[in-house]
């Protein structure tokens, strides 16, 4: 127990040792799929401990656009998709590096967040449920300033939460798991 204790700690989680000091703080973009349709996040992150950080993000979720409506001027397109704004405050958990390709001087690490969606609700909605929990998971690949991310994510924030006006049909009942797919790409400073 005590050699992985002494061995953990002198291993870096994601942050850059420089001569100045220690880069604390991502910006990071991050696009996915869902159930619902797609999302899109910016988000900045700091992480006074090693492994453990606070994540702010501001972002959309929307349905699809059909591919009659792309390109289409604004008067003949149908202005019906239902899109929702997010705030997302979230703790963000890392672990140690898992996997170092020197060749490369890649990192390997898995993450988990646990945060919550605060979303108004949609245009025409009624009653939409303006406070949703969010987990997500997954690996990233940090080389330098950069991080790569793959991950799965589930919520119960529903893009049509009080039966907005939207294109595509609804479901029967708006209380339900979303789980969503997705990408990002954050700069460490």
């Amino acid at each position: 127990m005590s050699v992985f204790i002494i061995s953990s700690l002198t291993v870096s989680a994601q942050r850059i040792h420089i001569e100045e000091g220690i880069y604390h703080w991502e910006g990071a973009v991050s696009a996915g799929l869902n159930n619902d349709g797609f999302q899109v996040d910016f988000s900045i992150a700091c992480f006074p401990i090693e492994y453990l950080g606070l994540k702010m993000s501001l972002g959309t979720a929307a349905e699809i656009e059909e591919m009659g409506d792309w390109g289409a001027e604004d008067w003949e397109k149908s202005t019906d998709y239902t899109a929702r704004f997010k705030f997302t405050p979230a703790a963000v958990l890392r672990t140690p590096r898992l996997l170092y390709w020197r060749q490369q001087e890649m990192g390997f690490h898995l993450f988990g967040e646990a945060g919550i969606i605060l979303s108004p609700g949609a245009h025409g909605s009624k009653r939409a449920r303006i406070a949703s929990h969010d987990f997500r998971a997954g690996i990233n690949v940090q080389t330098d300033f950069w991080i790569w991310t793959i991950g799965y994510g589930i919520t119960n924030f529903s893009l049509y939460s009080g039966r907005p006006i939207s294109h595509h049909p609804q479901p029967h009942n708006d209380n339900y798991l979303t789980h969503s797919v997705f990408v990002a790409v954050a700069y460490k400073f």
